[in-house]
């Protein structure tokens, strides 16, 4: 199910091949900045040396991120690849230890990324282009842990980085609203690897496997 993103964009490149042979062409450098939004989850909440119950007080959370773009669109084939860089702020994922001693742990996720979008598009003689493309890079999720006693109040705080392969797929549209300006509004599936805490107090930590976002993204682009 993870892969269906792939299958979905090689499986409408021969029918957006036809249609963009005729349209406009490509063989143009663009940069452009990105502003993201996200629905994400982290799926797997592991723990190590937990004393009591495991409560998963929160997995999911909203997510805003901003990325910058430099791509190419090349010539006679409907093919856009791209190198985006970006910075996604922070998820809160919050889980306790409940036992005699309650133990809190509050986690603030970072990550920073670099990926490789490889994009089809449907050129055509409007000022709209629609794509499907998918997504491939490094990911590197940090996390800032506090660990708190809830009994002696007593706080342990430890960061932590774990770089990851990140993949995906997209789909949207670019309206070319100038000569050299667009603007793209699209949806991104992307897999953004694990989680790690570390141990913290003496051997306890926390993992969270398939840190998975559902993004919308609006992009600005400008084509030299």
């Amino acid at each position: 199910m993870r892969l269906w993103p792939f299958a979905f964009a090689l499986g409408l490149v021969p029918a957006a091949m036809t249609p963009a042979l005729a349209g406009q062409d490509g063989g143009t450098v663009y940069i452009g900045v990105r502003a993201v939004g996200s629905a994400a989850a982290i799926g797997d909440v592991g723990t190590t040396a937990f004393t009591g119950t495991t409560l998963v007080e929160n997995d999911t959370d909203l997510v805003a991120g901003i990325a910058g773009i430099v791509g190419y669109s090349f010539d006679k084939v409907p093919l856009r690849a791209e190198l985006e860089v970006g910075y996604r702020f922070r998820f809160d994922f919050d889980v306790r230890d409940v036992a005699a001693q309650t133990i809190d742990y509050e986690m603030n996720i970072a990550t920073t990324s670099a990926l490789l979008n490889t994009i089809v598009e449907w050129r055509n003689d409007s000022d709209f282009t629609p794509f499907v493309g998918a997504t491939v890079g490094w990911a590197r999720n940090s996390t800032d842990t506090q660990r708190t006693n809830l009994t002696t109040q007593a706080q342990v705080n430890r960061e932590t980085d774990v770089d990851n392969l990140a993949w995906g797929g997209m789909a949207g549209v670019d309206w070319d609203f100038g000569e050299e300006w667009a603007a793209q509004l699209a949806y991104r599936y992307i897999n953004l690897g694990d989680v790690d805490t570390g141990a913290l107090n003496t051997t306890d930590s926390i993992t969270g496997d398939d840190y998975v976002s559902h993004d919308v993204l609006l992009s600005i682009l400008f084509r030299f």
